[in-house]
C-alpha cells in the first residue's frame, strides 16, 4: 500500500462519519482579519498564468483577461498571479490586467518570500496594488538555530503589513530540526495567536498524519486549507475553519457547470459531511489523477508541472497557451499520453473538451484571431 492509499485509508475509514466529535473552544475573540477571512476566504483560491504570442516575446493580454474570467466563472473566492515564463516587466503588466479584471468580482492575494527585507519590500507592494491577502513562505536559505529565530523572522515580515496573512505549510529542509515534517509547527502555533495570521496552505502531499497534527494545534484559531482534497471531509467533520484550499491549479478538480471542488468545501462548511461525500465520490478521478501528476513533486526542490497545469486550465474552459519553459529540463513534460489521461478523466467525471488541441497549444482568444500551430517558434515541453 502507498502512502496516498494509506492516507485514503485513514480518511475513509478511521472515524464513522456519523460520529459526533466535540469541537475546540477558540482561545480568545476573533480578530476583524480573522473574521474577515472566515467570511471570505471559501471555496477554492486559484492561480493566473501567463498567456503569449506565437514567437513568445509578448503577452497575449485578451487571453489573460479571458483567464480572469474564467477564474470568476468558475466561482473561486480568489486569484493569484503565478508569472511562470515572464519576465519583470511582463509579470507587472499581468498584475495590472489581473487587478483591472478582478475589481470587486474576486479577490486577489499573492505570496512573498526571501529574506525578510525582500519579503516586506513584497508585501508593502502587494499594500500599494491592492491585493486583499499575501501567504507568507519561509526562505530555504536561511539556516536557523533555534525556533525563536524561526519565529522572529516571520514576526518582522507579518508584523510590517495590515494584510491578512497565510502561512505556507510545506516542509523546508532547514526546519527538520524543529519538527521531522519541515515544518516549524510551535512557530505555527505561537503564529497563529497573531491578529493578523488568518490561515494555512496545507499543501498537496501532506499526509494524513500531519494534517491531523496541524489540525489539532492551529484550527481554532485560523483556517485551514487541504490540498489533497482527500482530507477535506474528515477534517471538516472534526475541526472549525475548514472551508477553503488556498491558491493551487485548482481547476484541475472542477469546471463552471460541474464546480465539484466549491460544491465540496461548501457542504463541508455547512456540516452536511454525507452530501459532501456524493461530491468527493464523484469528483474522485479528478482527484486522483492531479495527486499523481503533482504530488511527487512537492516538497523537493523540483518545479510544478507548469505545462500541465495550462492543459488542465484549457480543458475547463480557460484559454490555455504554451509556456516558455525551454531552459528548464526538470519541469515535466506535457505529452499525448499525458493529455489524453487528462481528457478521459475529465470525460468520467462529466466534463467533456471537444476542441481542438490546436487551440491549446496556442491559446483559445488567439485561435479564434486565426492564430495556428504552425505560427508557434517552438514547441516548449509539450510533444
Amino acid at each position: 500500500m502507498n502512502r496516498r492509499d494509506f492516507s485514503k485509508s485513514i480518511v475513509l475509514a478511521a472515524v464513522p462519519l456519523t460520529q459526533t466529535v466535540t469541537k475546540i473552544k477558540p482561545r480568545a475573540a476573533e480578530s476583524e482579519k480573522k473574521q474577515w477571512a472566515r467570511e471570505h476566504l471559501r471555496g477554492l483560491g486559484s492561480l493566473v498564468m501567463p498567456s503569449f504570442s506565437p514567437d513568445f516575446k509578448t503577452l497575449d493580454e485578451e487571453g489573460i483577461r479571458q483567464d480572469v474570467r474564467h477564474r470568476i466563472k468558475q466561482g473561486f473566492c480568489s486569484t493569484m498571479v503565478s508569472a511562470t515564463g515572464a519576465n519583470a516587466e511582463q509579470r507587472k503588466r499581468i498584475d495590472e490586467i489581473v487587478r483591472e479584471e478582478t475589481q470587486g468580482k474576486i479577490l486577489r492575494s499573492t505570496i512573498v518570500g526571501g529574506n525578510a527585507d525582500s519579503a516586506i519590500a513584497s508585501l508593502k507592494n502587494a499594500e500599494k496594488n491592492g491585493i486583499t491577502h499575501a501567504m507568507v513562505t519561509f526562505p530555504g536559505n536561511l539556516k536557523p538555530q533555534t525556533e525563536d529565530e524561526v519565529y522572529a523572522h516571520y514576526r518582522k515580515v507579518i508584523d510590517s503589513s495590515p494584510l491578512p496573512i497565510l502561512l505556507y505549510g510545506r516542509g523546508v529542509p532547514a526546519l527538520r530540526q524543529f519538527h521531522p515534517s519541515g515544518i516549524a509547527i510551535n512557530v505555527f502555533d505561537r503564529l497563529a495567536d497573531h491578529p493578523n495570521v488568518v490561515g494555512m496552505k496545507m499543501t498537496h502531499a501532506m499526509p494524513a498524519g500531519l494534517a491531523y497534527e496541524l489540525c489539532e494545534r492551529l484550527s481554532d484559531r485560523i483556517l485551514m486549507g487541504p490540498v489533497n482534497l482527500d482530507l477535506a471531509p474528515l477534517l471538516g467533520r472534526h475541526y472549525k475553519n475548514i472551508q477553503w484550499s488556498s491558491q493551487w491549479i485548482s481547476d484541475s478538480v472542477q469546471s463552471p457547470e460541474r464546480p465539484y471542488g466549491v460544491e465540496l468545501f461548501d457542504l463541508v462548511r455547512q456540516g452536511r459531511t454525507q452530501e459532501a461525500m456524493k461530491v468527493y465520490w464523484q469528483m474522485l478521478p479528478l482527484i486522483d489523477l492531479i495527486y499523481d501528476i503533482q504530488a511527487r513533486l512537492l516538497g523537493v526542490d523540483e518545479p510544478h508541472p507548469w505545462q500541465h497545469m495550462k492543459y488542465y486550465q484549457w480543458v475547463m474552459g480557460g484559454n490555455g497557451g504554451l509556456l516558455p519553459l525551454a531552459n528548464n529540463e526538470s519541469v515535466p513534460v506535457l505529452t499525448s499520453e499525458s493529455r489524453q489521461r487528462i481528457r478521459e478523466t475529465c470525460k468520467k467525471v462529466g466534463i467533456i473538451a471537444d476542441r481542438p488541441e490546436e487551440e491549446f497549444m496556442v491559446g483559445r482568444t488567439a485561435y479564434a484571431r486565426g492564430i495556428r500551430a504552425s505560427d508557434l517558434t517552438s514547441r516548449p515541453h509539450y510533444v
